[in-house]
This record gives C-alpha cells, sequence and structure tokens, in this order.
C-alpha cells in the first residue's frame, strides 16, 4: 500500500499476503474447510497459524498415531514465514543485521528453526512407525522423498529433541558441526533412519516370534516406547505451532471502522456516531425530563459499501422489538440467569421426554401416564407470524397449553399412548411428531390436528402377540422425514420405514442399553472409503451411544460398523456401583450432540465428571471439566444453536456452562436442580436438558419418581 498523502506516517504497509491469511483463518473459523483450502492452492499462501480446534486435532493425532492426519494438517503451515520471523528474532538476540553482507545469508542458511526441526521429527515417527506394523516398503519410499528435509534439520547421531528450546544459542554450531560430520564420515541422519528400520526388518525375518521386539533405541535414545515418543512430539507441537487468534479479523474490522469515525475519513459515519452520542446526552442530562421530540429515521452503516442507510422509522415500535438474542442487527447468545416460567402436570405424574418446536412456537412434553402435550399460548396478536419480531420469547407464555390454533387440545382430546412417553422427536419441517413409549410402541402423529399417522407396534423385543416390547429410549426422523430411527433396552438400534410401517435396518453391536441415536450427514469421506459411499459428496450415517461406554458409527445403508469410538472416561470419581454381572457400564454415555461448528464434531457426555469435543473419527479436540468442584457425575446436556454454549447439568443440583471453544467454565446456575423439581424435592436429579432453537433460554426436567409431580421449569 502506497499513501498519496504526505503526512506518510499515518499509513501502514500491509502486504496482500496478510490479508489473505486473515482471510484464511476466518475460512477456518466458519467452517469452509474446502473454501479455504481453494484459496490457499490459488493464492499459494498458507496459513500463519492454527486455530484452536485445528490445534487440538492435530495434538490429538499425534497422540493416537494418526500421523497422515497430522502431516496434513502441518502442511497448511507458511513455513517459510515462521521461518523469516524466527531469523528476525535470532538476529536480533544476536545483535546481527538480517540483511547484511553474503557471510550473514551462510549463517542464516544454517539456522534451522524449531518448527522446521519439529516437521522433521514428525516425519520420522511416521517411517518408523510405518516400518513397526511391518510396512517396510512404504516405509523405504516415505525415507527417499523426505531424506533430503531430514539430513538438513537433525543432527547424525542420537537425539537432540530434548533440547529444542536451545537452538537459538546453540542451533548454528551444531549445525556446523553435523554438516562436518557428514562429510567425514559419509553418514546421516536418513542413514540412520533407514539403519533402525533395516535392523527390524531383520529382526521381524528371522523366524521366531519377535513381532513385539524392537532393534535399541528404535524410537530414541534410552529405549523410548512407542507412546512415549507419541508423547513427547505432541507436547513440542503443543509449545511449537503457533495459535492463530480466534475472530481476528472481525476485531481489525471495526478497529478500523471506529478510527475511521474518529479521523472523519467517514463523515457519514462519524455524523452517525455523533447523532447517536447527543441522544445519549439528552437523555442522561441531569436526570431531568425533557419533551419528547421526534427522533430522526433509523441508520444503520453498511461495513461492504461503506455508506449508511435508512431503517426505519423509530416510531414503529414493532421494529425497535427485539429478540434478546439479537442485539444491534448482530447475534449474541445471552446465557440464561434466572427461572422464568413453569409448567405443571397433574399429581403422581412426571416428565419423561421434553422438545421445543423447530420454529420455536411451542414445547411438547411426554409424561409417565402416556399424555403428549404441547405447551406455549401466544399473549400477543396482531403481528405477522412470518415477521422475524414474531417468535420473541415473551410472546409466549409455555405455562399454558396451545389451545388457540390446536382446537384437539382445547376440547381435551390429547395424543396420548398406553405407557410411558420415553423419547420424542419432531420433523425437520415441523408437521409431524413420533413418540416412543415404554413398551416398544412408535406412534407418529400430525401436530395441526393431533391425528394419529402411523403406529409401529413392538418395535424392539417382544416377538408374541400378547408381548410387550422393550422400551425405546430415543428416536429421531430422517433428514427426509419417511423414516424413523429408534433405539431401545434390547441393545439395538433400528430403522423403520413409515410406509411400509416395517423395520427397514437393524444396527447391532452394543452390549447394553441405546440411550441415543441419530442421523449424521457426512460431507467427506473421512471416515469411509469410496467404495462404500460410492463417490457421492454426503454420506448418511448413523452414530449410537450405549451404557456400555461407547460411540459407534455405521454406514446407514448397509448398517455395518465403521468405527467404534471408546472415550477415556474416568471411573475413579463414579460414585454409582452397578453389579458385576450387570450390562449396564458405570461409563455410560448418555448425551451426544452433534454440532454445525466445528464441523464434524460432536459432543460426547458420559455419566463421569467430564464430557468431550471429539471428531467422528474419534479424535478429542477439547475436554470439558469442572473448576469448582471435583468428582461430580454429568447427567444431562444441551448447547446453544450458535454453538457457543455447553449446557450441563450435575448431580450436585447446579447447571455448569461451557464456552465450547476454550472449555472454560463461563457460568454456574447453582439453583439449577431446585428450581427444576421444586424446591421441595431437592434429592431429585435432572433427566433432561434442552434449548430454544432461536432464543437464549433452556428448560429443565426430572423423571424422578419421588415427585408429587412432574415440573419442567424455563429459565431465561
Amino acid at each position: 500500500m502506497s499513501s498519496s498523502n504526505d503526512d506518510s506516517s499515518n499509513k501502514i504497509d500491509i502486504p496482500s499476503a496478510d490479508i489473505l491469511r486473515l482471510i484464511l483463518t476466518h475460512l477456518t473459523e466458519s467452517n469452509l474447510h474446502q473454501s479455504c483450502e481453494a484459496l490457499s492452492q490459488e493464492s499459494g499462501v498458507s496459513m500463519a497459524g492454527l486455530v484452536g480446534p485445528s490445534k487440538g486435532q492435530l495434538i490429538s493425532c499425534a497422540e493416537g498415531g494418526r500421523w497422515g492426519e497430522c502431516l496434513e494438517i502441518l502442511a497448511g503451515l507458511d513455513l517459510q514465514r515462521y521461518r523469516k520471523s524466527y531469523i528476525d528474532d535470532y538476529c536480533e538476540a544476536h545483535g546481527r543485521d538480517g540483511d547484511d553482507g553474503n557471510d550473514n545469508g551462510d549463517v542464516h542458511e544454517s539456522i534451522i528453526t524449531p518448527l522446521e526441526k519439529l516437521v522433521s521429527l514428525t516425519h520420522e515417527t511416521t517411517i518408523l512407525e510405518l516400518g513397526d506394523r511391518g510396512e517396510f516398503e512404504l516405509a523405504y519410499a516415505t525415507l527417499r522423498m523426505c531424506s533430503e528435509m531430514l539430513d538438513k534439520t537433525l543432527p547424525v547421531h542420537g537425539d537432540d529433541v530434548d533440547n529444542i528450546d536451545e537452538l537459538r544459542d546453540n542451533n548454528l554450531q551444531s549445525n556446523t558441526n553435523n554438516n562436518e560430520h557428514n562429510l567425514g564420515m559419509m553418514s546421516s541422519r536418513s542413514g540412520d533412519i533407514e539403519r533402525r528400520v533395516t535392523a527390524l526388518s531383520s529382526l521381524r525375518s528371522s523366524g521366531a516370534d519377535s513381532s513385539l521386539l524392537l532393534p535399541t533405541n528404535y524410537y530414541g535414545p534410552s529405549n523410548q516406547t512407542q507412546q512415549k515418543r507419541r508423547n513427547f512430539i505432541s507436547k513440542l507441537l503443543s509449545r511449537h505451532v503457533p495459535d492463530a487468534p480466534s475472530g481476528r479479523l472481525s476485531s481489525l474490522l471495526q478497529q478500523s471502522v471506529k478510527w475511521q469515525c474518529h479521523t472523519g475519513a467517514f463523515p457519514a459515519v462519524q455524523k452517525l456516531f455523533q447523532d447517536q452520542a447527543e441522544n445519549d446526552d439528552d437523555n442522561d442530562d441531569g436526570g431531568k425530563k425533557k419533551k419528547k421530540k421526534r427522533k430522526a429515521p433509523e441508520k444503520k452503516f453498511d461495513l461492504v459499501l461503506g455508506n449508511v442507510d435508512l431503517v426505519g422509522s423509530s416510531d414503529n415500535k414493532k421494529h425497535k422489538r427485539k429478540s434478546s438474542s439479537t442485539k444491534e442487527g448482530v447475534m449474541v447468545e445471552r446465557i440464561p440467569s434466572r427461572a422464568k416460567q413453569t409448567i405443571r402436570l397433574g399429581k403422581k405424574s412426571y416428565i419423561e421426554s421434553a422438545i421445543f418446536l423447530p420454529d420455536g412456537s411451542g414445547l411438547v412434553t411426554g409424561s409417565s401416564d402416556g399424555f403428549i402435550e404441547v405447551w406455549g399460548e401466544r399473549t400477543r396478536s396482531g403481528d405477522d407470524e412470518s415477521s422475524p419480531n414474531s417468535l420473541l420469547q415473551n410472546d409466549v407464555d409455555f405455562e399454558k397449553l396451545r389451545t388457540s390454533d390446536l382446537q384437539y387440545q382445547k376440547n381435551d382430546e390429547l395424543m396420548m399412548q398406553d405407557s410411558s412417553i420415553l423419547a420424542m422427536d419432531v420433523s425437520h419441517d415441523g408437521t409431524m411428531l413420533a413418540s416412543a413409549s415404554s413398551y416398544g410402541d412408535v406412534c407418529v402423529w400430525k401436530i395441526a390436528d393431533g391425528r394419529l399417522l402411523r403406529k409401529l407396534e413392538r418395535t424392539h423385543g417382544g416377538s408374541g402377540s400378547n408381548d410387550k416390547g422393550c422400551a425405546v429410549t430415543c428416536l429421531q426422523f430422517s433428514p427426509d422425514g419417511s423414516k424413523v430411527l429408534t433405539g431401545g433396552h434390547d441393545s439395538t438400534c433400528r430403522e423403520h420405514g413409515l410406509l411400509s410401517s416395517r423395520m427397514i435396518k437393524e444396527f447391532r453391536g452394543h452390549k447394553s442399553y441405546i440411550n441415543c441415536c441419530s442421523y449424521a450427514i457426512l460431507p467427506n469421506s473421512s471416515i469411509v472409503t469410496r467404495s462404500e459411499y460410492n463417490g457421492e459428496r454426503n454420506f448418511l450415517a448413523v452414530v449410537t451411544a450405549s451404557a456400555d461406554g461407547s460411540v459407534m458409527i455405521w454406514n446407514c445403508r448397509s448398517a455395518e460398523p465403521l468405527r467404534e469410538i471408546i472415550p477415556p472416561i474416568s471411573t475413579s470419581s463414579n460414585r454409582s456401583i452397578h453389579d458385576t454381572e450387570s450390562i449396564v457400564s458405570n461409563r455410560s454415555i448418555h448425551t451426544v450432540l452433534h454440532l454445525h461448528s466445528p464441523a464434524n464434531t460432536m459432543i460426547v457426555v458420559p455419566r463421569s465428571d467430564q464430557a468431550f469435543l471429539m471428531s467422528l473419527s474419534g479424535s478429542i479436540l477439547q475436554t470439558y471439566v469442572r473448576d469448582d468442584v471435583q468428582g461430580t457425575e454429568l447427567l444431562a446436556a444441551t448447547v446453544s444453536p450458535s454453538n457457543q454454549w455447553l449446557y450441563v447439568s450435575a448431580n450436585d443440583g447446579k447447571c455448569i456452562v461451557f464456552d465450547l471453544n476454550s472449555g472454560k467454565v463461563e457460568k454456574i446456575l447453582s439453583s439449577f436442580t431446585q428450581e427444576c423439581v421444586g424446591k421441595s424435592n431437592t434429592n431429585c436429579e435432572i433427566s433432561g436438558i434442552l434449548h430454544h432453537p432461536h432464543c437464549s433460554f433452556i428448560g429443565g426436567y426430572s423423571n424422578d419418581k419421588s415427585q408429587k409431580r412432574g415440573i419442567i421449569c424455563i429459565w431465561k
């Protein structure tokens, strides 16, 4: 950038490559990975650092030995930019000029940065593990491809990774000695790696049972084990891979606009801010009330075009009303702070399941006596229901049964089944409701008129005509609404067609109750091979979680298991006691929540003291642990619509709100259980928690039979 004014001191030269790097980071944060890759390939610019979830995935891949994914992530970093910055710091620390003289140029060529050395160590470990797996041809081929890089960045003999932080002082001398050693003894680091792989190959081909034997110091000095080597490299990755600050692009744009308003570069925008400041001064002048003046039309700043647009007259109160989730036109998800509304059932009846309607206009509850009720009577009239202000949180009274547009509820003709309603789901278009009972029956209802569309009897267990089926604990509509996925106490998950009213597929492999089942659309082939998804862009999978402590991902077409994920659940703090012969594990996973940000990830919540953010490949990207107490158990969980907050209820009566990206505790609702089960039922545990699809409020309920009556409390 060049300045046309004489005062060039106010101008900052910003390289276009840095602008592209900011855009790449923003695309990655927005989960537009294909767009990020396309921009990087076309421009030839790589990212300067990794955002939080990407770095967490990198560390997890290193700890798990998934070196292919690890190297792919490292390939997206701009090593040359890191090297230039490192050399500048090195020259400044040693009092040298980075651009002066040929001698300094030779010195700079011999400097090896910690990140370059770390990438080489990653390649070396990849080659060694390929040999350990018996893939010697692939190990030799990989060694030939990266031998030049290994010889340049790593010493010939031994392993000085423990001194990787001391390279600023010793790097030049060590590399000079290594180069002399290479010329004198005709040896190299790649030759040392080849020697180790060859020794392993000879040991494995000796004919003896030596599949578990390794040559001395195969993975490193002092006979390092494979896992110790992985953990060491993961720690180095965590320390030396640069972190890209989140929200950097938007933060710079906000600061730039404020500065341009301050300097008058945008006169119209400056006038807009001055008008707002004058209105604030008039309202706060000495605390005296003044005669109201007719305000000018509201204005809105267009960041892209740099002008000011008229929004509308401020006299129109309908346009001024805003949801609690919006502020100045920007989505801001607030954390609920107090109990606002309470739904109360009849005596000796408690809530087994609950779900919000997709448009947020109602709340559906399923009770222990088999009744299904839709709550949420509108308290305002006259607004256009299609307007964005028609579903504000204060417009719906969830304490009242919805009768204004549901005539069957007004006539006391409720939807119901013969036993407790253990699970419910609403179709994506909001027209159908599926409910599952403790007898194994699944009913599909039309919400508008309460009509029963389909009834699937004994979907799990119960082969005889008089037999009661196994309880159905979870269910979900397929994306197109033509099928229903169910999970039950018979340890199976089944898919049923609504047109044929029959079971289509059965997913069998768990050893205990199915607590959660859902469909997942995978936009890439990270879990399956091309032959399994026939080259299609999107692949439909089924995800199940069980009381046996595992999460399984299935091929929805063939019902074959693709991956079994067993989170590292700590059982030392788990206070639940189970019989040794029981099929219910004390590592039971009760909740799996799929996220749209980060993409292809899910929240896994076991009955333990921690929850996990995991990729569908099984990598742990984030761990959520309370910082106020230890040893509590997590009972139920939900996420906010933007995937910003994770709400988890614990058995000590509190609801913990985690920042989903950072993993830190943002807020604790101390009286959550007390409000959701009634102040007299202090020993009850929360069995379900749900979040409104649009507004910032949550609900919680318990199915404890000791309650006098079931209630569900809405927090706002």
